[in-house]
């Protein structure tokens, strides 16, 4: 099963981050960027993948907190622990499917550096 997109449901209001074309980036980045090339089954881009993630996650933690909390249902410590574990599984769901591109960059730049160093 594929994901076409990555939905984010609040409030009866969804974010919906479309998946980028599979030529779209990857034809882009690979001339862009000097030619190179992505190897998305190494241990270096699940880690850039990782960083991806925990960067979305920071930018959703950011929204969230613009959200005002009506006060009618709270579920204290135990409602901030699921939405933590909740928006984590979020990010992580958006950074792999909607080719946001920022484990690709950052996956070039650190092989880059790697090949000059090596």
């Amino acid at each position: 099963m594929t994901i076409d997109s990555a939905t984010l449901a609040y409030q009866n209001r969804s974010l919906q981050v479309p998946r980028a074309p599979a030529q779209g980036l990857g034809a882009r980045s690979a001339s862009a960027m000097g030619g190179a090339t992505i190897d998305r089954s190494s241990k270096l881009y699940e880690q850039c993948q990782e960083f991806e993630s925990l960067f979305v996650n920071m930018m959703l933690k950011e929204m969230r907190a613009t959200v005002e909390k009506s006060g009618l249902i709270d579920g204290g410590q135990a409602e901030e622990i699921f939405s933590d574990m909740l928006y984590d599984e979020y990010a992580k769901d958006m950074s792999k499917n909607a080719g946001f591109g920022l484990a690709d960059a950052v996956y070039v730049e650190l092989s880059r550096q790697s090949y000059v160093a090596g």
